[in-house]
Order: C-alpha cells, then sequence, then structure tokens
C-alpha cells in the first residue's frame, strides 16, 4: 500500500520541509554567520572579487548573491571596508554586511529572505536525493524512511534556511560519496569524471570536505585488491586502471575548484588578498603552513593560478581556526579548549528520542550481525573463513564505506578543538539516515514469522508517528531545539549555547513580544546576531547594555542566553564584570528561546 502512493508521500513531506523551511527564513531574525556570508556573496557576484570572508569556498555565498541581485540592493564601494586593505578579511567582511544589510537603506527582511531561497531549494533537493539513493540501495520503503529522518529531524529543519554552508556540505558531501561509490563498482572513465566533477563541488562548498581524500584514497585501492576477478583479468592491471582513474578524477577536482573560483575572483589583483601579502613577515605557526603558504605565495602571483591560491589561503585559515580552537559555554564551562564529549553530547541531546531510539536500534543490528559473521569466521577453516570475510565485505561494502567515513569524521571531531555546534555533524547525518534505514528495513524484511512482523510493522508506523507529533509539537523553535531528557528547546541554553540554541534568530519575536507588552516603555538589551537592534525596535524602545555595564538600572532586560552564559561562566571575569548578579533574580519570561526576560526593581 505505501509503496503504491510513495511518490504522494514524498511530495507530502517536501511539502511539509518548504512551508517550514520558507516560513521560519522569514520569522527568524538573521543569524551571527549570515552577516558575513550574505555581503560576501553579493561582491562575488557583482564585483568578482574575493577580498571579503575568504576562508569559507564560494559556491553557496554565490548562489545566495545571485538570489539577491535582481532586488538591485544599494552597497558602498567606496567605503573604507571596501578600499582599505587593513579593512579587507576578518573585520571588513562584518562591516560589509552591516552595511548592506543595515545602514544602506536596503529592505533587510526582503534582502536575507531572497539570500535564503537557495539553502531551501538545496535542503529540498537533498531530501529527494536521499530518497533515491535508499531506494536504489533497498527499495521505496528503504527510501521512503531516509527521507523521513532526515525531514523530521530538527536540527535539518532548523538550519535549513540560514546562509551557512553546513545545509549544503552535507548534500554536496553525500553526492561525492555516492558517485564514487558508483565509479568504484563500475569503474568507467565517465564515472571518474562525474565522480571528479562532485568531489570538486564538494571542495567548493565547505573546506571540511578536504578529509574526503583519504577516505577515497582509501577506498580506491581496497576494493580493486579484495574484489572478485574473471579468471584472464589481473588484479594488479585493474589497480592500475582504478588509480590512474583515481589520479584523472583528482584533476577534474581541482579543475573545478578553478573553475569556480575564477568567476569570483578574476578582478582581483595580486594585493588585495592581506593574509597572503602578509605570509612573508609571520612565521608559519603549524608545519603545513609552510608548504601552503609557498603554494599560495607562487600561485598568487598568476592571474591563471591565483583563484587556487585563493582555495589555498582559504584552506590554510580554517585549518588554523580548528587548531586555535573557538570560546564557547558547554557545561558550565566557558573555554576555547574543545572538551571531548562535547559532540556526543550535542547528538544526544539534540535529536529526538525517535531518532536515538531508532539508531539505537540499527547499531544493535550491526552489532548483531558483525558478531555472527566473526563467529562463523572463528568456526571455519582458515582458507573458507578468508572467503566468507571476503563476501561479507563485498556484499556490504556500500554500508562499510559509509561507516568507516562516519566512524573517521566523528573522531576528527570529537579529538579536534572546534565546538561550534549540531550543525558541525551535518556531513555524517545523511549516512546516518541512509544506514539507519537500510539495516532496519532489510532486518524486517528477513522477519520469517507473520505474528513478529505484524509487532514490528505495528511499532515501526506508531514511532514513524511519535516523531512526525515531536516535530510539529517543537515548531518554530528547531534551531534550539533539544529532546524531553534535557528540557525541550526552551531549556537547552543550560547546556550549551552559540548555535546549538542561541545564534540570534529571535529579535524579531522580541519585537512582537515588545509590542504586545505596552507596560515595557524602554528596554535594557544585550544580543547576540546579526539582526540590527536599532532598525528593528526603534531608538526610543531600548537602551544597549552589556554584562560589566554599572549601575543595574531598574526596569526591564532582554539578555541572550549566550551572552549570560559565556559571562556568568567565563571564571576569568570579575562578578562585578559579569552577569552573576542575574543568579539573585527570576526571569519573567522568555523570548522565543534564547531572550530571558527580566524585571529589576
Amino acid at each position: 500500500m505505501i509503496t503504491k502512493y510513495h511518490k504522494l508521500i514524498i511530495v507530502v513531506i517536501i511539502t511539509f520541509m518548504a512551508v517550514v523551511s520558507f516560513s521560519l527564513a522569514w520569522t527568524d531574525s538573521l543569524t551571527f554567520d549570515e552577516v558575513a556570508h550574505i555581503s560576501a556573496g553579493y561582491t562575488y557576484v557583482k564585483a568578482h572579487d574575493y577580498r571579503l570572508n575568504p576562508e569559507h569556498p564560494p559556491l553557496l555565498k554565490v548562489l545566495s548573491g545571485i538570489a539577491i541581485l535582481p532586488l538591485r540592493p544599494n552597497f558602498d564601494w567606496n567605503a573604507n571596508f571596501w578600499t582599505t586593505p587593513n579593512n579587507y578579511g576578518e573585520y571588513g567582511q562584518w562591516a560589509a554586511g552591516r552595511y548592506l544589510l543595515h545602514q544602506s537603506g536596503n529592505n533587510t527582511d526582503w534582502l536575507v529572505f531572497w539570500a535564503r531561497v537557495p539553502v531551501i531549494i538545496i535542503s529540498l533537493l537533498f531530501g529527494i536525493f536521499l530518497f533515491f539513493w535508499g531506494k536504489k540501495l533497498g527499495g521505496i520503503i528503504t527510501g521512503l524512511f531516509a527521507l523521513i529522518l532526515y525531514a523530521f529531524d530538527p536540527n535539518i529543519l532548523g538550519h535549513d534556511h540560514f546562509v551557512t554552508t553546513d545545509i549544503a556540505i552535507a548534500l554536496a558531501i553525500g553526492i561525492a560519496f555516492y558517485f564514487f561509490l558508483q565509479f568504484i563498482k563500475k569503474p568507467t572513465w565517465t564515472n571518474a569524471l562525474i565522480g571528479g566533477l562532485a568531489l570538486g563541488v564538494a571542495q567548493v562548498t565547505k573546506f571540511s570536505a578536504i578529509i574526503l581524500l583519504p577516505i577515497f584514497a582509501l577506498v580506491l585501492v581496497t576494493y580493486p585488491i579484495i574484489k572478485y576477478y574473471k579468471k584472464d583479468e589481473s588484479r594488479l592491471k585493474v589497480l592500475g586502471q582504478y588509480i590512474l582513474k583515481g589520479i584523472f578524477s583528482m584533476i577534474i577536482m581541482f579543475f573545478t575548484i578553478w573553475l569556480v573560483y575564477i568567476p569570483v575572483t578574476y578582478k582581483m589583483t595580486a594585493d588585495i588578498l592581506p593574509p597572503i601579502t602578509k605570509i612573508k613577515s609571520q612565521p608559519e605557526k603549524y608545519a603545513r603552513d609552510k608548504y601552503l603558504s609557498n603554494f599560495i605565495l607562487t600561485a598568487n602571483n598568476n592571474t591563471f593560478t591565483r583563484p587556487l591560491a585563493v582555495y589555498a589561503q582559504g584552506l590554510m585559515q580554517v585549518l588554523s581556526r580548528v587548531d586555535d580552537g573557538n570560546v564557547t559555554y558547554f557545561l558550565g564551562n566557558v573555554s576555547s579548549e574543545a572538551s571531548r564529549i562535547y559532540f556526543p553530547f550535542v547528538f544526544i541531546a539534540k535529536q529526538t528520542l525517535a531518532h536515538l531510539f531508532f539508531y539505537c536500534i540499527a547499531l544493535t543490528l550491526i552489532i548483531v550481525i558483525f558478531v555472527r559473521g566473526v563467529f562463523m569466521l572463528f568456526t571455519q577453516k582458515f582458507q573458507t573463513s578468508i572467503i566468507q570475510f571476503r563476501k561479507f565485505i563485498l556484499s556490504r561494502f556500500h554500508e562499510l564505506v559509509l561507516g568507516t567515513f562516519i566512524i573517521f569524521y566523528s573522531y576528527l571531531s570529537i579529538t579536534g578543538n572546534l565546538n561550534i555546534g549540531f550543525r558541525h555533524l551535518f556531513p555524517i547525518m545523511p549516512f546516518i539516515y541512509i544506514i539507519t534505514a537500510k539495516i532496519i528495513i532489510d532486518s524486517y524484511k528477513n522477519l520469517r514469522n507473520p505474528k513478529r512482523k505484524k509487532i514490528v510493522r505495528s511499532a515501526f508506523i506508531t514511532l514513524i508517528i511519535l516523531l512526525v507529533a515531536i516535530v510539529l509539537n517543537a515548531y518554530p523553535y528547531y534551531m534550539s531545539y533539544f529532546n524531553a531528557l534535557f528540557g525541550g528547546p526552551l531549556n537547552g541554553w543550560h547546556y550549551v549555547t552559540d548555535s546549538n540554541a542561541d545564534w540570534g534568530q529571535d529579535l524579531k519575536r522580541l519585537k512582537i513580544y515588545i509590542n504586545k507588552h505596552p507596560e515595557i516603555d524602554k528596554i535594557r538589551i544585550d544580543y547576540f546576531g546579526g539582526d540590527d537592534i536599532h532598525n528593528r525596535l526603534g531608538a526610543d524602545k531600548y537602551i544597549l547594555w552589556w554584562d560589566s555595564k554599572r549601575p543595574i538600572e531598574p526596569g526591564y532586560y532582554a539578555l541572550s542566553t549566550f551572552f549570560i552564559q559565556e559571562s556568568v561562566y567565563d571564571k576569568q571575569k570579575a562578578d562585578d564584570d559579569s552577569y552573576r548578579w542575574l543568579q539573585n533574580y527570576t526571569p519573567i519570561d522568555q523570548v522565543g528561546t534564547s531572550f530571558l526576560i527580566y524585571k529589576i526593581k
């Protein structure tokens, strides 16, 4: 019955995603990172110059820049943030963003909305892609299940309308894996070409895609060694062909990077990007920087190779940022040193209980399959065991490759020094959806007892209904979603902040709240985000506040949970310079999930 109406089910699910995403694109305020990304994307397509936000690849930003071109926004090309070399890069991107979005007379809400539209379209295409991938691996039900896990993940719904690279890189990595595995199973020159293009697109979406290279290289060498051959085939010759075509794919990847960077850099001169011009006078902080620096300086001298220099410069900046860390609040601590339990914690806290249940079932089934396979190997003769082991790997090759990436990426995230939120895990989420769907559906199909099969089917449908109900009930607080074990979206900020809970998404909701409470004549506000308080609330409705501002005045306060937690739990801050005085008061209200409202008498 379900398979008969699967197209209708897909349409309903994608329509649900579209309605939610477009509504949130309008009602969620401008988040912190979007300020830099939107302005950079606009300048890329308008000026063909990459001086702003070079630490992120261009693809997603370019799409958003193209989307706002018809609005013909005002932009000051003579401002210091654009013309003064010392203002490029880190400072310039924020100053340019504030000007474009808040200070130039442009309609902020329309600019932001249309800049977000390409991200929404990407997220919808991603859902359709997951269905077809799941269908190819395990049939229609597997495809539908993978789509449901994706479309009803609050974290996806919470970020699929922001101008950031997080959703786009998940799709790009998913597509890169899909076509790479196509090439592995059928190593034609055409598949090598398509695989190289897909790998290149991933590289120009987000720099974290660089970790695909060692995984792909390992699989490229492993598969031709373990695969079965016909009698007239030479293992060494086939391995050589794989390696040759793999090198061809790498060349295509670099060509794709160059091709995408060309339109956004061809009007740049060699001295535009300050980190490039300063490399000669700065010692390399990390060993790899020496090699990257030499390549950047050489490639930057030539117009033809400059796009690759800009790409390498961004990659070096990101790698350095990962090593240096990011100051964040987590479980009562504020530090730039990453916690090893950060990503395991946010994964458990920010997934729905239904998702976690499905993952646990899938993991249990995987362990059972593995233990059963190991038992069979050790109870047979050595030669027979090797043959069975080889068959097992080849029959489960797709899942093993995806699982290897999940483990590798998770390891890098957990041991790395950058705790930036659940969104950092997006690259592994499509593979988790796919593997979970395939393992569970395959196990269901293998059940022989009709009564047991009926019970499992009823339980499965009940859990899907529960998942949908949970997600509908959480609207519109998807970005700040935490499951019931952690108090729901309203209480997640107690555990962790930043893009997990407070990224500036609620300033529009604060405006609505103030309009509904005429007793609030003027509110003291400390806001973390990308929206503009002055334009949003009006000059006569607020007083800017911060943690060290004294004396503490009577009246109403709207304070971002991000600033509260990073101030209260920063051990280097003195009491008189922090928000610890708030611990003597109870908030009278909460706006959205990120603003706490206090009334101080």
